[in-house]
């Protein structure tokens, strides 16, 4: 056989020898790997096994965990570090602590954090969140050191056959990857933002997109309650003067329109503040800048359309009614019904994460995440 003959051959045997070897791959290597994949508890031993060299990027492993489409995402937050009159303003979980000092100004300035859908990576590819089987909320943000790691989580992507048991405690049966450096660099981030994520543990994910992949629920599969918190912010643009009473009057209106009864109060010092709140609702309204947000506490797992919609309908209220302060203050309003970021808007929402804005978001990994499998199908 001659050389060019060889070649020939070789051309056309090799997709079968490869097609071959995949299957031979499928069939025998990867369910070999998932009987020797060590289980883990939680996400905290994962990420500590990781941390600790144990566990290698690319092995298969058993996670106990609660799988969520629903994952946090920050931007830097225009709200007070107090959320209300005392310290059974919030919604959801309530911190525990034997010092009950400490446990009553934890929840007195502890917000749940802010939570989102992330948009489809692409057909039949999800970006999801695992965290503790017995997890009753995504986490919190607050003035309590420590506060932010009460709940740790691994971000994960997965196919529409893996989000069956979301909400449920389940095992999940997948690949530990980890986020290359070049992907945030690409991103605008620095050197220095990745080695800080590297040693907080915020560089791995959970692949459960191939078919092998799986999760199964422990039990009998319940769902059981998520908290998390739906935020948006604002600024107004016009030229002139607006009136601040009317543009309270306008927050504490549309948040009783959805049922809550709301209170107002003000800080003398430093930005003199307005902040509207009631039981599991609040706002600030920024007197020196024309900034203003809302936060909401929202059980989502079971109930994230009602508590969307009543979010929802609190924003619109508000934009009508700074439009109305407008024409009362003989004032245009140049950006009329227009948030900056509202979390409930997910398509909205991530369009930060492409700008040079992007370093604004504390959750980077979620970026990369998505580019990564961009780049693994080239």
């Amino acid at each position: 056989m001659d050389e060019a003959t060889g070649s020939f051959l070789g051309q056309q045997l090799y997709p079968d020898i490869k097609s071959w070897l995949i299957s031979l791959y499928k069939k025998f290597y990867i369910p070999f790997q998932k009987v020797k994949a060590p289980l883990f508890k939680s996400p905290q031993d994962l990420l500590q096994a990781l941390k600790s060299g144990q566990l290698k990027p690319n092995s298969w492993i058993i996670l106990e965990c609660k799988p969520s489409m629903f994952g946090p995402f920050l931007r830097n937050h225009f709200i007070s570090p107090i959320i209300g009159s005392n310290s059974d303003m919030r919604l959801g979980p309530q911190l525990l602590s034997d010092n009950l000092i400490f446990q009553m100004m934890g929840n007195f300035t502890t917000h749940l954090k802010p939570i989102g859908l992330y948009p489809p990576i692409e057909e039949n590819l999800y970006q999801i969140c695992l965290y503790p089987s017995d997890a009753e909320a995504t986490g919190f943000v607050g003035l309590f050191p420590g506060v932010a790691d009460l709940i740790e989580y691994i971000p994960a992507i997965a196919n529409s056959k893996n989000l069956t048991h979301c909400g449920a405690a389940s095992h999940v049966k997948a690949v530990v990857r980890q986020v290359d450096p070049q992907l945030l660099l690409d991103f605008g981030f620095k050197m220095e933002q990745y080695e800080s994520l590297r040693q907080n543990g915020y560089i791995w994910f959970i692949d459960i997109s191939q078919d092998e992949t799986e999760i199964s629920p422990l039990g009998d599969g319940t769902t059981t309650e998520m908290w998390g918190g739906l935020y948006a912010s604002g600024h107004i643009e016009f030229d002139g003067e607006l009136q601040i009473c009317p543009l309270i009057d306008g927050m504490v209106e549309a948040i009783k329109s959805v049922g809550y009864e709301p209170h107002v109060v003000q800080n003398k010092a430093a930005r003199q503040e307005v902040m509207i709140f009631g039981k599991g609702i609040r706002a600030t309204i920024d007197t020196k800048s024309p900034f203003y947000s809302l936060h909401m506490d929202s059980e989502v797992a079971m109930n994230f359309s009602t508590n969307k919609n009543k979010f929802d309908k609190v924003c619109h209220k508000y934009l009508e009614a700074i439009v109305e302060v407008g024409k009362l203050s003989s004032t245009e309003i140049k950006n009329p019904y227009d948030l900056d970021f509202t979390y409930t808007d997910s398509d909205k929402a991530f369009t930060v994460l492409k700008s040079s804005s992007a370093d604004e978001i504390s959750d980077p990994i979620g970026m990369a995440i998505r580019d990564w499998h961009r780049k693994r199908g080239k």
